[in-house]
């Protein structure tokens, strides 16, 4: 979990810093953290959709222009050191219902 909290620094998420990882057999197979996808312009350059519409924090998640941190953790995965069959994920925070 110390590892995730570590990752978890590198969000550029406004609102939230959150970090996951995939582990399996002690070896860590990918990291995520949440923030705008590869190549594309973050919150923390264009400012948070979500703040400049007034939108209260855990609603609309939809518009948010971010991926989260699970699920960047999945996409590098798919390019990464192995399977992820009986992998573990570690979350700093409870995955939400988007």
């Amino acid at each position: 979990m110390k590892i995730a909290l570590v990752v978890s620094e590198r969000a550029t998420c406004r609102r939230h810093s959150v970090g996951a990882i995939i582990v399996k057999d002690k070896v860590i197979l990918a990291t995520g953290y949440n923030g705008a996808p590869k190549g594309a312009k973050d919150c923390l350059e264009l400012g948070c959709l979500r703040d400049k519409l007034g939108i209260p924090s855990g609603q609309r998640n939809e518009i948010c222009r971010a991926a989260h941190a699970e699920q960047n953790a999945i996409i590098q995965s798919a390019g990464g050191l192995g399977s992820t069959n009986g992998a573990t994920m570690y979350c700093t925070h409870s995955p939400c219902n988007v």
